[in-house]
Parts: C-alpha cells; sequence; structure tokens
C-alpha cells in the first residue's frame, strides 16, 4: 500500500528531518536541566506559549495560502505580504511592550530579571514567522529535504547557545530565551537561501494593488482562521497557564518537559506530516482528483507511530524520567501518564485537519477549533 508513493515518501523525508531536528534538544534535555531551573524552564514555557499566540498573528495566516495557488507569481506575493505583516506587528509588538512593560511582567508572574525576554520575544516571534512562510514556499515547490535539514540547523543552533549561555554567569539567566531568538534567526537564514539560491525578490512584488489583490483574493483565511488559529494555541497552552494560575512556577516547569517529551511524536511529526499532506491534497484538488484514499493511508501511517509510544510512556514513563532527567523530574514522567491519550488524540487529528484547508473549508475549519478550546474554559473556574 505504501511502496512507492510520493506521498510517503515526502512524508518519509520531513519525518525523519523533524525526528533529527527533536533528537537533539531531546538528547540536550539532561544537560540543560541540570543547567537551569524548574524556574528557569517554567518562565521559559510561558515565553514559548505567548511566541506561538503571536506567531498567529504576525502573518494573519496569509503564510498558509502560499502552497495554495497554482501560479508561482501569486506564491511569492502572498510570501512578500506574510513578512510585511510581521514587520508590522513586531513593531505593534514593542510599542505596546515599552507602554505596559509592568503590568504585563505582573500578570505573567514574571520575575524582574526575567524583563528582557520580554523585550527579545518579539524579534524571535518576527524570525520564526518569516521562516514559516519560507518553508511554506519549500513545501510548495517540493523541497521536503531542504525543510528537514533546516529544521536540524534551528535545533542545532538553539542547543549550542543554550549550553554555551549557561556557562556565562552574566548571561545565564537569558540563556534559554537568546538560544531560541539565535535559533530562529538561522531558521530564517537557512530557509531563505534554500528557497531562493541567493535570488532576491523582484521588485514588483512590493507593489501595493498587487499585494491588495492577493489579501482579497485570500482573505477568508484571516477571516475564518485568526480567532480559531489562535483559540487553538491557547487550547494547546492552556495546561500551562492553568498551571501557573492555580499552582507554582516551579509546576509549569516541570509541565515543560512533559509537554516538550510528548511533542516529539504529536506536534513536530504531525506538523510535517501535515504540510506534506496540505501540498499533496492542494495539488489533487486543483486537479479534481479524489482525496480519500490519500487520507486513510495518513491516518494509518499516524496510527501505526502512536499505538507504540503510548504504551511505553503508560508503562515506563516514571523510571524513564527519572533515569534520564535526574531524580528531580520524576514528576515530569508522573504528568506524561495522563497526558499521554490526549496528545496521542492530537497526533492523528491534527494533520488531517489539513484537509479543511486544502478544500478551502474555512469556516468549518474555525467552527471545529472555537469548539474545541470551549471546551478546555471551566476547567479555569475550577478549584482543586
Amino acid at each position: 500500500m505504501f511502496k512507492k508513493d510520493s506521498l510517503i515518501k515526502n512524508i518519509t523525508v520531513l519525518v525523519t528531518g523533524t525526528v533529527i531536528a527533536q533528537i537533539i534538544p531531546v538528547a540536550l534535555q539532561p544537560i540543560l536541566k541540570r543547567l537551569f531551573t524548574a524556574e528557569d524552564f517554567g518562565i521559559f514555557d510561558i515565553y514559548l506559549k505567548i511566541l506561538g499566540m503571536l506567531f498567529i498573528i504576525f502573518a494573519l495566516k496569509y503564510d498558509m495560502a502560499v502552497v495554495l495557488p497554482k501560479n508561482r507569481v501569486k506564491a511569492l506575493l502572498l510570501l512578500v505580504l506574510s513578512v510585511l505583516l510581521g514587520f508590522f506587528f513586531t513593531l505593534v509588538s514593542y510599542i505596546i511592550l515599552f507602554i505596559f512593560d509592568k503590568e504585563i511582567m505582573q500578570l505573567l508572574q514574571f520575575p524582574e530579571k526575567f524583563k528582557l525576554a520580554l523585550y527579545i520575544l518579539p524579534l524571535s516571534t518576527l524570525f520564526f514567522s518569516m521562516f514559516n512562510v519560507f518553508n511554506y514556499l519549500l513545501i510548495r515547490d517540493k523541497k521536503f529535504k531542504a525543510s528537514s535539514i533546516n529544521k536540524v540547523n534551528r535545533r542545532a543552533a538553539e542547543g549550542a547557545v543554550q549550553i554555551s549561555l549557561a556557562y556565562i554567569p552574566l548571561l545565564k539567566t537569558m540563556g534559554l530565551f537568546i538560544g531560541n531568538l539565535i535559533g530562529n534567526i538561522i531558521y530564517f537564514i537557512s530557509a531563505y537561501y534554500q528557497s531562493f539560491n541567493g535570488f532576491k525578490i523582484d521588485k514588483r512584488f512590493f507593489k501595493i494593488s498587487m499585494l491588495k489583490s492577493v489579501a482579497k483574493e485570500y482573505s477568508d483565511l484571516p477571516k475564518y482562521n485568526i480567532i480559531p488559529e489562535l483559540l487553538n494555541v491557547g487550547f494547546m497552552a492552556a495546561l500551562s497557564f492553568l498551571i501557573l494560575a492555580k499552582f507554582d512556577i516551579k509546576e509549569v516547569g516541570y509541565m515543560e518537559l512533559t509537554q516538550r517529551i510528548l511533542a516529539i511524536p504529536t506536534a513536530f511529526v504531525a506538523y510535517s506530516v501535515g504540510q506534506v499532506l496540505l501540498q499533496k491534497l492542494s495539488e489533487m484538488v486543483n486537479n479534481k482528483q479524489k482525496i480519500t484514499y490519500e487520507i486513510k493511508k495518513v491516518f494509518l501511517l499516524l496510527l501505526a507511530m502512536a499505538v507504540p509510544f503510548v504504551l511505553v510512556i503508560l508503562i515506563f514513563a516514571v523510571p524513564l524520567f527519572t533515569f534520564v532527567f535526574g531524580e528531580n523530574w520524576g514528576i515530569s514522567g508522573l504528568y506524561s501518564k495522563y497526558l499521554v491519550v490526549f496528545y496521542a488524540m492530537g497526533f492523528l487529528i491534527s494533520p488531517l485537519s489539513q484537509v479543511l484547508i486544502s478544500l478551502q473549508k474555512f469556516k468549518i475549519n474555525a467552527i471545529w477549533k472555537i469548539c474545541r478550546f470551549i471546551i478546555v474554559l471551566p476547567l479555569f473556574f475550577y478549584k482543586f
């Protein structure tokens, strides 16, 4: 069924890159967990959750549209539009920070020593946002190997910087955050040169009239996806913010390790599968071909990956976490036993949600994400 299949081949290339990219930070976790405290990782986790929310806003979801048009000129116009929006929202973010930095620090329970992290956040989001849109161009052009290499480069750079700064007293507090920024910068530079091989985008792509035209043509993406995507990210971040509101920042740190490990097969592999699926289904829809068979293959592939991972976590999580990361992190293993089924369900569902995007069923996709977010809201009003 899977033999000599272009979809499975492309998924394999992307997944291989993402697995290698995830092996790097996971392999570094035993070191990092001994260099930084649970509080450091708690703050860093909240930082990353906010970055994920800002990332949705920065490109207004026009980045996803890069793979949709048959016409490459339209794809490049959408790329330029996404990048320009990223710069605009970066400027807006810094204006808000300069005015309300104290209030934001208090709301997020950030100690004063982590103040600089808030000012790194918009810049890191900008580079991550720009990488993402260039990565969609790579996916559109079927440069799946290049996309995989970028993930590896990013994780290697991030980890190297974080470990190095941990040994510099003056920079240790910001080590995790600066490492994230450097990783995203490397991410963007690599994706840019692999997309164009040094070729510069024609200045005609910056014409306001042309940008307005593609923005209007694909306006359903921001119209029906911004709020649902924010709610979707909010749904995934809800656990961290719930623990922050009800417990202690250290518990957020312990949960950060749990989510990082569980996210290896769920968030990252599923994301790569979803990208390939979006490209493949968009192409098939444009050619008026049936997509049912492709969806079935992807589901079976995901299921084959999910089942063994769930069994390992349920049986061996606590001793594994204690052995690998140290005695202090056994609680993260306990948390993972409770959450692994939830993450496995997300692993199965997340890539298949790209089906709605490829069919341009933006309204249905929006309704689904809104409903999912509403389900978790009552937890914030429950007294633990």
